[in-house]
């Protein structure tokens, strides 16, 4: 009895870029998709967001979906021979969270060019806590493999030699081999490791960003520590989504305390600071402030001149040039602040953004892009929304290079 194969879990992005199929054994022999980081892929499991469904029956039963995840998309094949698939595909209301086990296939159209698929065994609806979960678990298990991988890399060791320590490091028998295959296969092995673990890194920031509660026991933090280790800092270097930025908060908290123009105490606060020199300058001063409220920065020049100018001169001028500064500008201190607390984050702008442009037939990436940027957003901000938003669950990809809310 020929013993069934496990089903893998990697993500779409590392999946369609795989192009290394092999045959080993007789006729009844599996067939197995080998990834750059070593899987052997003859069955596959994962969860995501039905973005796309469409019957391509000419004759018979045909039907294609596309499974995204936040790396990318999958491809699915159902036709005659899985008729169960086909019908719950059919049902289907686009979009939704689905989880599907299924065999890896291949097309190659020319020489060079491969194309990446699977046909679906079995199909059930999932939920945001079940794709989050297989998230952080296929993280962690791809995490593994990119570390084995540079091990064996980093060995100079070939065939039985790289296998055995491929085997002792902690590796199957079958993901060794596997390795031993990527190894000798893909090319700039080393940086698409990098550009995986960055695509990672970054899903696991936004399966981890604001108003997002991951289910308990998820382990997102801990995965996260180790995709980061399983890679070159200078590789790893991701902006901070915006967000978590404090600017803008940290100057109103400084400089409110020293607003003269509000009301006549804070000249009262500096009097205590010359108490044995000007005494008088200091009660000269008092009467001037309430009777020229509109105006703190006049009030205060009659005062360098008639009363000890060395000690004003030491206070008033810096306050003096501060009040000018602000009326000068139109605005105060703490103002800027106000528009920040109002201003809301970059994904729900683009959020909105694409509710207001789309039309029925969604929203080509570029004018969404655009329109953000005419609405202060940077590319990096848009990039990072469409990926938060995505991963949310809170938009999909119809077509490539189109977006449509949910």
């Amino acid at each position: 009895m020929v013993e069934r194969e496990v089903a893998w879990r990697v993500f779409a992005h590392e999946f369609i870029h795989s192009d290394y199929f092999f045959h080993d054994g007789d006729e009844f022999s599996p067939n197995y998709l080998v990834t750059p980081t070593g899987a052997r892929v003859n069955r596959l499991y994962f969860v995501g967001v039905l973005t796309e469904i469409d019957n391509l029956g000419a004759g018979e039963d045909m039907w294609r979906a596309r499974v995204s995840d936040p790396t990318g998309a999958f491809s699915v094949y159902a036709g005659q021979y899985q008729p169960q698939a086909s019908v719950f595909l059919s049902g289907l209301d686009v979009p939704c969270f689905v989880a599907i086990t299924g065999k890896a296939r291949t097309y190659e159209p020319e020489d060079g060019t491969i194309y990446t698929s699977v046909r679906p065994e079995e199909l059930n609806t999932a939920n945001d806590s079940i794709r989050d979960r297989w998230i952080v678990d296929t993280a962690r298990l791809t995490y593994e493999r990119i570390g084995l991988v540079r091990s064996a890399m980093d060995s100079g060791l070939k065939g039985d030699e790289l296998t055995d320590m491929l085997v002792q490091s902690g590796a199957s028998p079958k993901l060794a081999n596997g390795i031993l295959r990527a190894v000798s296969h893909y090319t700039d092995l080393d940086k698409y490791l990098n550009t995986l673990s960055g695509v990672i890194v970054d899903t696991l920031k936004n399966l981890t960003s604001a108003d997002q509660s991951p289910s308990p026991g998820i382990g997102i933090s801990h995965a996260m520590e180790e995709v980061a280790r399983s890679k070159p800092v200078d590789a790893m270097v991701k902006e901070t989504p915006a967000r978590y930025s404090i600017e803008g908060t940290q100057p109103t908290q400084s400089t409110e305390p020293a607003q003269p123009t509000q009301s006549p105490q804070p000249a009262r606060s500096t009097e205590p600071a010359q108490p044995t020199q000007s005494p008088q300058s200091a009660q000269s001063i008092e009467p001037t402030q309430p009777t020229q409220s509109p105006q703190p920065a006049r009030s205060t020049e009659p005062a360098q001149s008639t009363q000890s100018p060395h000690i004003v001169q030491s206070t008033e001028p810096e306050n003096a040039r501060v009040a000018g500064k602000e009326i000068d500008d139109g605005t105060t201190d703490s103002e800027p602040a106000r528009p920040e607390e109002d201003k809301p984050e970059p994904d729900e702008m683009v959020y909105e953004l694409m509710g207001i442009m789309d039309k029925g037939n969604g929203v080509p990436v570029t004018e969404l892009v655009d329109e953000s940027k005419r609405s202060g957003l940077t590319d990096e901000q848009v990039d990072g929304a469409v990926k938060t938003l995505m991963s949310e669950g809170r938009c999909y990809e119809p077509r490539i290079g189109v977006l449509r809310r949910v």
